[in-house]
């Protein structure tokens, strides 16, 4: 198979997060915000500097129809521990004459961090775009109204906390469900947690689902990676979504290897469907492409591979695409180009091939 066409850009410093703000142009976390142009070249047009005592963003998520960039940035350490810590922040974009003027718009504090070495690991805008859920390393989940970043849940009940950290948060299709990944389990909150104490409307984390570790490959119990909602039906003619995992099984004593695979299940029973190897060694990151068709996944044995996302069959394999694991995958709004950031202080954008799936043909869900 030919090499897709690609383009690398060099960052200076590891790229932990990225999103596309459209098929031109994508924003991604470093020391400070930055958006670059898209294929076929790769550019600086726009920059946002932070304090050099602020942390750098290590999640990222775009609004296009409100045209925001949201994020999580830890204040200055000294602030942190004096209880101070709006580490939500959205900024406005323009793009406009071949550059993105970015903005800051509002900062928020969420999940009482206050050790520094804690830090907010995930930010996902619902579809809807009426939602936005933030999660940290030390297990605390907080659901937000957006744009206002009012808290869903009651004051009294404060945050979710799960006890380890939080690797994922995903919002289901229609926004009504938000998957939470940490290395145990995947946990299925409800985005409408309104419960009733005798006469008094509350507003409470609802978990509807819990799936724990799976049995796969050699037998033992593997672990979470990330989860990530399907964008189209399970398979044809059928009524329902999936929900894709990237798992790691233990090292044996018989293998220091550490294959990882990624499973699909059923949304409506909750069963594991089918699940794939897809590395010899851990995975580190997973995208599902805008249309529901792909799925990314990017591992530490530093490869791309895309795969069917009805069947799980592999499609396409960029290798060495990076010096070091990649941190970081999303497709472009029209699933064309696949972005990847990595550790190496890299940033490339890779051109699927025409012929991985025709942009002219109809798939039925």
């Amino acid at each position: 198979m030919a090499p897709a066409a690609h383009a690398s850009l060099a960052t200076g410093v590891p790229v932990y997060a990225l999103a596309c703000i459209d098929e031109d142009h994508v924003v991604y976390g470093i020391a400070q915000l930055e958006a670059q142009e898209a294929v076929p070249s790769i550019r600086a047009v726009g920059k946002l500097a932070l304090s050099s005592e602020e942390d750098a963003p290590m999640c990222v998520d775009v609004d296009p129809s409100r045209m925001h960039i949201v994020c999580g940035i830890n204040a200055p350490a000294a602030q942190m521990q004096a209880g101070t810590n709006n580490h939500v922040r959205t900024y406005t974009y323009e793009a406009q004459d071949g550059q993105v003027r970015v903005q800051p718009k509002a900062a928020a504090p969420s999940l009482a961090l206050t050790d520094p070495e804690h830090y907010q690991k995930t930010c996902a805008l619902s579809p809807d775009g009426r939602l936005l859920a933030v999660a940290s390393t030390d297990g605390q989940v907080q659901l937000h109204r957006y744009p206002s970043l009012e808290p869903v849940f009651s004051p009294h009940t404060g945050v979710l906390s799960l006890g380890e950290e939080v690797y994922g948060t995903d919002f289901s299709h229609d926004s009504k469900l938000l998957a939470i990944t940490v290395a145990s389990r995947i946990v299925l909150l409800s985005t409408t947690p309104r419960t009733v104490d005798g006469t008094t409307p509350t507003f409470l984390p609802r978990i509807v689902q819990t799936i724990a570790q799976p049995q796969i490959g050699s037998g033992l119990h593997a672990t979470f990676r990330v989860a990530r909602f399907g964008r189209g039906r399970i398979y044809e003619g059928a009524r329902t979504h999936a929900l894709y995992a990237l798992l790691h099984a233990p090292a044996t004593k018989a293998s220091k290897a550490r294959p990882s695979y990624v499973a699909m299940w059923d949304t409506e029973t909750w069963a594991l469907k089918s699940s794939r190897a897809v590395s010899q060694r851990p995975a580190t990151a997973l995208a599902v492409s805008p249309n529901g068709r792909l799925l990314a996944v990017g591992a530490s044995d530093l490869n791309l591979t895309i795969l069917r996302a009805i069947t799980l069959q592999p499609l396409h394999q960029v290798r060495h695409a990076h010096e070091f694991p990649p941190t970081c995958l999303s497709f472009s709004p029209q699933s064309r180009v696949l972005i990847s950031g990595s550790a190496d202080a890299t940033l490339r954008m890779t051109v699927l091939p025409p012929n991985l799936v025709p942009w002219n043909c109809t798939w039925i869900y």
